[in-house]
């Protein structure tokens, strides 16, 4: 409801008088271009590439450009076959994995593996057959005896009809194959009109060169011509259904991607605006494709009506992740009316800032590195477009709204040693680095944002972005060539850099209201745990997220050694298939189950917070998530070395008759100790994605694995011999051994099966209470727990000794009050105590 709310904030103000000038880019700006092109190196490789990009186009007649749109009268689809494979060589092409070169190969897709083109039929030739008086595609027009194999034009041939496609597919028996829907959207839209339009808008503004402008004129007229005849809703597909997701709206493409399809569409236009209204030469051809179109009027009117108003009136067709739809409805509307609706944007911008902020910074949508980071991509972009606008909106937002401050430190603060992100919801590959910071897309307006919030907030965090998304340098910065001091920017980084370093220091941190924590090594930034400690969101937000409470995540070694399974594996057919619902389900994350079911959801709070020494505590509760009375874990990090570390785990759950507590861990060849294993049926439904289960008693008072880690993908250089060790004290336990299933990634269909360790206890009259009690080595070499020892008789104090290299003995105690370390020479003497019991 407030979504909605916002959206119609945005509508609700009268259209102001109709556009005259460019909003964005007038004279001035464009001038700006000009004079940075001729005195900075890095500005004129920008207009060459400009000038480059836009190159194809500027040579195409206006006649060819007003072919390349076409009707809504095929059906487009988001995949050729979501989980296909290639008819020829019959190899898995799942998702996005054909290839589409729209220059080269024009009407086709490559296979990834075979590399034969599809489909087998002149396409073109067909298409061209059918188009009518207005230049649009009617089926029932177009010449079906076109429709063979060219490479096999003889109708006896067995291959005649082979790989086929009259727009509606490829069919085999109950398999289509929709080469020609998913080109239309990835070839001709994306590579051939909308990269035209793109690349012809950006060359007119940083050369001034009319000649661009009219061709991009060209482009976007006859693009308005069709455009409100576009509905995704009834004409297009999403993993091969029609209205999938409840009838997913949209205009070309579907709504998720429509809204940012629609926001380069306005924007284009207003770059051409001030180089086509006295274009009298676009007047004449327009004139001559509909004679209703006499003047630049009429022209503006068609553009206006036809795309921007549409939008505003219809925005359905662009829902997408927060805050697209929000930003494409804003820009619009600025488009059309600046200055006359400064007030009321301001208003806007602060509610879409507002909401995106909102939790620790973010707008609460999880998916870490993937769709949380999409609301600071966005939130940028509009700061960097209204900042030129406005000079005085980014203080005033800030003042605001001071979470403002956090949104870009948040995916600072939760980058492992630059190369991991804890993969929370929707996001990532299994085990796999993410070197990249994705809370930003590094161009020259967000640079020059950057330098404007350093200035405004005092804080170097923005300097050192800039710093890092450069490369490591400021040569080149801001790489706006619309800059008005880009010489003094890039001094400005230096003497940020010079003065606090090229990266914040990284220390432990605790995101309460996003809930997830990671406690950091003191020297080690690569040394680290971390807990998710919620599952369904509580913000208005709920989207993306996982049944993954008390999630624990572990990095060592530089390889992530309790990784995330990662995105849903929807590339088996959509986001309902098991392998997708399998990545978000509780038994698939280092977590409790209850009652073999996923977690509910629910209020959670961390209890205890605590860091800074060689003992690092997080504790936090939701007993909501199983609907008992206790669901609460306690992770300590205690240090051993320069490098070293282990973790102490005390998980307490009551409620229900069955609690499971499971660790997988990464590419690993496992070695289970302290109990004799036997085969055994499997503990879950076969929704749970999990094989090979073994179970037994341990034979003392503890039992676990030692899994030899693999370092798959090549990391560590040179190798290391690196080791989890896991050992459970849980008492009056069944010990489980198992494999889990993932993929190497959501497009991939390259299947692992990764070890699982399984700490099972039940009871058969209901509201079960266990403490699961357990230690994580990592290691290279030799263990560093040379023995341990569970000192305790009662479950509410856990006491655990463990020995270290050279006699030195730990104990450890965890209550309702906290977590205290005592640590002791070879000869008993006390080396240090330490206590966490403080939030």
């Amino acid at each position: 409801m407030k979504r909605t709310l916002a959206l119609w904030l945005l509508l609700a103000a009268p259209l102001a008088a109709e556009k005259r000038e460019s909003v964005f880019y007038p004279l001035a700006v464009r001038d700006r271009a000009v004079v940075n092109a001729r005195q900075h190196g890095w500005a004129a490789a920008i207009r060459k590439k400009a000038i480059a990009d836009a190159a194809r186009w500027l040579r195409m007649s206006d006649d060819e450009l007003w072919r390349e749109m076409f009707g809504p009268h095929i059906t487009r689809s988001h995949m050729v076959w979501s989980s296909g494979h290639c008819p020829a060589c019959r190899r898995p092409v799942p998702m996005y994995d054909w290839q589409i070169d729209a220059w080269a190969h024009p009407w086709k897709v490559r296979c990834p593996h075979c590399n034969e083109l599809f489909p087998k039929n002149d396409f073109e030739a067909f298409y061209r057959s059918g188009l009518d008086e207005r230049g649009v595609f009617d089926p029932k027009r177009a010449d079906r005896t076109l429709l063979f194999n060219t490479e096999h034009p003889t109708p006896s041939d067995p291959f005649y009809r082979f790989g086929v496609d009259d727009g509606e597919g490829y069919v085999e028996g109950e398999k289509r194959w929709r080469f020609i829907g998913a080109y239309l959207l990835y070839g001709q839209w994306s590579q051939r009109i909308e990269a035209g339009l793109r690349n012809l808008a950006t060359a007119y503004t940083v050369t001034g060169d009319r000649a661009y402008a009219h061709k991009a004129g060209v482009l976007l007229d006859r693009i308005a011509d069709l455009w409100p005849s576009f509905d995704y809703a009834t004409q297009g597909l999403v993993y091969e259904r029609a209205r999938y997701g409840g009838g997913v709206a949209g205009y070309v493409y579907y709504a998720i991607t429509s809204a940012y399809t629609v926001m380069r569409l306005v924007s284009a236009y207003d770059k051409i605006f001030d180089g086509i209204r006295d274009d009298t030469s676009l007047v004449g051809f327009l004139r001559g494709k509909d004679p209703r179109k006499s003047s630049f009027a009429a022209i503006q009117r068609n553009i206006e009506t036809n795309i921007l108003h549409h939008v505003l009136e219809n925005p359905r067709q662009i829902r997408t992740n927060y805050p697209g739809a929000e930003r494409t409805l804003a820009l619009t509307r600025t488009i059309l009316e600046w200055p006359a609706n400064r007030a009321q944007l301001r208003s806007d911008l602060d509610e879409i800032v507002r909401k995106g902020v909102a939790v620790d910074g973010l707008s609460g949508e999880k998916g870490l590195s993937s769709y949380a980071a999409i609301a600071p991509r966005e939130l940028a972009e509009i700061l960097a477009e209204y900042s030129h606008l406005d000079p005085g909106l980014l203080p005033y937002l800030l003042e605001r709204n001071p979470k403002l401050r956090d949104t870009y430190r948040f995916h600072v603060d939760m980058w492992i040693n630059r190369e991991y992100y804890p993969n929370s919801g929707d996001a990532g590959s299994f085990a796999r680095k993410l070197l990249e910071y994705p809370a930003l897309t590094f161009n020259g307006p967000v640079y020059s944002l950057l330098g404007r919030l350093a200035r405004v907030t005092r804080d170097p965090l923005y300097m050192q972005l800039a710093w890092m998304g450069n490369g490591g340098r400021a040569e080149g910065l801001p790489h706006d060539i619309f800059a008005e001091d880009p010489a003094g920017f890039a001094a400005e980084v230096k003497a940020a850099i010079s003065r606090h370093g090229p990266w914040p220091a990284a220390a432990s941190v605790n995101k309460k209201e996003w809930r997830i924590a990671i406690l950091r090594h003191r020297t080690d930034p690569g040394s680290a745990v971390w807990l998710d400690y919620d599952s369904v969101p509580e913000g208005d937000l709920k989207s993306h997220y996982h049944f993954d409470a008390m999630n624990l995540g572990l990095y060592f070694g530089g390889l992530n050694l309790l990784p995330e399974f990662g995105y849903p594996a929807v590339q088996f057919g959509d986001w309902h298939t098991p392998q997708a619902i399998w990545h978000r389900k509780t038994a698939a994350h280092n977590t409790v189950v209850v009652d073999g079911r996923d977690q509910a959801g629910g209020p959670t709070e961390c209890t205890l917070w605590n860091t800074g020494g060689p003992l690092q505590v997080i504790r936090a509760s939701s007993p909501s998530q199983i609907k008992g009375s206790v669901y609460e874990r306690t992770i300590a990090m205690i240090e051993t070395g320069p490098t070293g570390y282990y973790v102490f785990d005390v998980f307490r759950v009551q409620g229900g008759k069955e609690h499971a507590k499971h660790t997988h861990t990464t590419f690993a060849e496992p070695t289970v100790f302290g109990v004799r294993l036997a085969p055994s049926p499997p503990l879950y439904d076969p929704g749970t994605l999990m094989r090979a289960f073994q179970t037994g008693r341990a034979a003392g008072p503890a039992w676990g694995v030692d899994w030899k880690i693999e370092d798959k993908y090549g990391y560590v250089q040179p190798p290391r011999d690196l080791h989890l060790r896991y050992t459970d004290l849980t008492r009056d336990a069944e010990a489980y051994t198992a494999e889990s299933w993932t993929v190497a990634s959501a497009t991939s269909t390259t299947e692992y099966w990764i070890p699982t360790a399984i700490v099972r206890r039940r009871s058969d009259s209901g509201d079960l209470a266990s403490t699961f009690v357990g230690l994580l080595d990592p290691y290279q070499g030799q263990p560093q727990l040379k023995r341990i020892a569970r000192l305790d008789q009662d479950d509410a104090a856990v006491r655990v000794e463990v020995e270290l290299s050279g006699g030195i003995r730990d104990r450890l105690l965890s209550n309702a009050s906290g977590v205290t370390l005592e640590r002791r020479d070879a000869e008993g003497k006390v080396i240090f105590t330490a206590s966490a019991t403080g939030r």
